[in-house]
Formats: structure tokens, C-alpha cells, sequence
């Protein structure tokens, strides 16, 4: 806000004729924003707003000279996890940043993108195509006046943003003495957890994560990590599968025995017993007198 207060003139004139922005005071304002350290005061944006008020956003960050291994994780996870809902934000930077856009784009979900530039500034130059697609099948947001060029120290600073957006912050891959251990600790300041994905301890592109492990962050081995820790995509996944069920549906609201459920549900008796036990430890349903019901 000082600097903005520096050149209020210009500030009016530029916001005047650029109308996508919102204040600290509206409320549209993101309230995982609200309480961090430092909240932007402006938020110029492109795209669908409401997706950085999402309950289920991760942020996914890492190195810029990103291996195979890293690119492949990171567009893979990100994609996986896109498909069951959650919101995927990074930085739009080469390297993990851009294929953890990419890959939420190939999924079913959505995808936020934070410029250390204005909104109107395409950096890096390569990822113009990029950010132009997140920005139309997502959001971009910057802090930044339009017209704000790449200044070197403003790209720690949104970093805050990356990790005050999101629930948790994956980092998959970096050195010590990178951005993305920055928004891990910021994200730990501000109450966020932190994932890693553990690497080969003679990279350097694995020094950052092994750290970041070794010093509590969660280990992730495969997407169920990082779902567990989001109980309401849980519960989504709990909804359909009792939409899915057979066995449910069979069951309506009634009251069934054995053999009226394996001539109704048209399973083998082996089948029948394992969907039921599995149901049953699920807390879907429950016997009583030799009958099965519906929780």
C-alpha cells in the first residue's frame, strides 16, 4: 500500500482503465488471504474468481530446472489430483511450476496461477501460451500493478500468496537454497502443512526435499498422501461410492437378507460378502437379525 500511495496519480489512472481487481475489503477477497503475513492489499486477476475461494487448493512447487523425474511427478500428481477436485496453484515459472498447471488442466479440475509481474506481463516469455490457458480455463492473480516488469525480489514475495491461498504446499523437487523452501516455510508460518516427494540423495534437485522431510514435512509416495489429508474430497469420494454401490441400490430403503440380496444384486455369493464387508467397515450399512439396512 505505500508504494502505492508513492505514485497515487498513476495508480488511479492505471486501475481506471484496468477494472479486474479486488481490495482487502471485498467479498470476493479470499479469506485464507485475510490472516496471513502481509496480505495483498489489491488482487488484479484474470479468469474464474471464485476459484481462489476454493476449500481444496494445493499448492504445487519446485524446481526450475526440473529432471524427467520431477516434470513427470509433478504434471502426473497434478493431474490426479485435479480429478478429484482439488484446486492446483503455483507460480507459472518453467520447470514444475508450469507442469503442475499443465497437468490440472489435463484433469477435471481447475487450476491458479500467481504472477511475480502484472497481470498483463507474460513472464517468462516461453510460458505466454500458458499463462493465456490458465488464465481462460482458470485464474491468474497478481498484486502487481499492470504493467509491473519481472523485478527480481518481487518473486519471493508472492510466494506468500502461494502459500496462503492453499491448504497444504507439495514441493516436488528443489535445492536448498530455492523458492520453493521459501513458500514451504511460509506456508509452515502460517499454519499450512507441507508435503515432499523424496529423491535420490546425490541430486541436488533433491536436497530441498529430503530437508524438508527430514525436518517433518509429509513424505508422499503416491496421491492417496495428499488426499487423506483433504476430508472433504474424502467425503465426496464417500458419497459416490454409495451412488455407485450395487449392493445400496439394491437395498434402498428396505431391509434385505442374504439370499434376497444375492438374487436381487445378481452377484456371486463371494462377491456379495466381500462387497458387504467392505461396506459394512465403511459404516454403509449394518445387520441386525439376519437382516442388512442402510445406515
Amino acid at each position: 500500500m505505500k508504494n502505492y500511495c508513492k505514485n497515487f496519480s498513476s495508480v488511479v489512472k492505471t486501475i481506471s482503465k484496468y477494472r479486474n481487481f479486488i481490495t482487502f475489503n471485498d467479498e470476493q477477497y479470499p479469506d485464507a488471504l485475510r490472516n496471513i503475513f502481509e496480505p495483498p492489499a489489491v488482487l488484479f486477476y484474470e479468469g474464474e474468481l471464485s476459484l481462489i475461494n476454493s476449500q481444496s487448493i494445493l499448492a504445487v512447487v519446485g524446481s526450475r530446472k526440473a529432471d524427467r523425474y520431477g516434470v513427470s511427478i509433478a504434471k502426473e500428481y497434478s493431474r490426479s489430483l485435479s480429478e478429484t477436485g482439488i484446486t492446483i496453484v503455483s507460480g507459472l515459472a518453467v520447470g514444475i511450476d508450469a507442469q503442475a498447471h499443465l497437468g490440472a488442466l489435463e484433469g477435471s479440475g481447475s487450476t491458479v496461477g500467481i504472477l511475480g509481474t502484472g497481470i498483463d506481463i507474460a513472464y517468462p516469455a516461453t510460458n505466454r501460451q500458458l499463462i493465456r490457458l490458465v488464465m481462460e480455463r482458470g485464474c491468474v492473480l497478481s498484486e502487481y500493478l499492470p504493467g509491473t516488469p519481472p523485478l527480481k525480489h518481487n518473486f519471493p514475495r508472492r510466494n506468500r500468496i502461494i502459500a496462503g491461498l492453499s491448504r497444504a504446499v507439495f514441493v516436488v523437487q528443489a535445492t536448498l537454497r530455492s523458492g520453493s523452501l521459501i513458500t514451504a516455510r511460509l506456508a509452515i508460518e502460517n499454519g499450512r502443512d507441507v508435503f515432499a516427494i523424496p529423491g535420490d540423495i546425490s541430486r541436488r534437485n533433491s536436497e530441498g526435499t529430503n530437508w524438508l522431510i527430514k525436518n517433518g514435512a509429509k513424505l508422499v509416495s503416491e496421491c492417496k498422501d495428499i488426499v487423506e489429508e483433504f476430508p472433504e474430497i474424502l467425503m465426496r469420494e464417500v458419497s459416490k461410492e454409495r451412488i455407485e454401490s450395487q449392493v445400496l441400490e439394491v437395498l434402498g430403503d428396505g431391509s434385505l437378507t442374504f439370499e434376497e440380496l444375492l438374487l436381487r444384486a445378481n452377484l456371486s455369493s463371494k462377491e456379495l460378502i466381500v462387497e458387504l464387508t467392505n461396506l459394512q467397515l465403511g459404516g454403509y450399512v449394518y445387520e441386525e437379525n439376519g437382516r442388512w439396512n442402510r445406515t
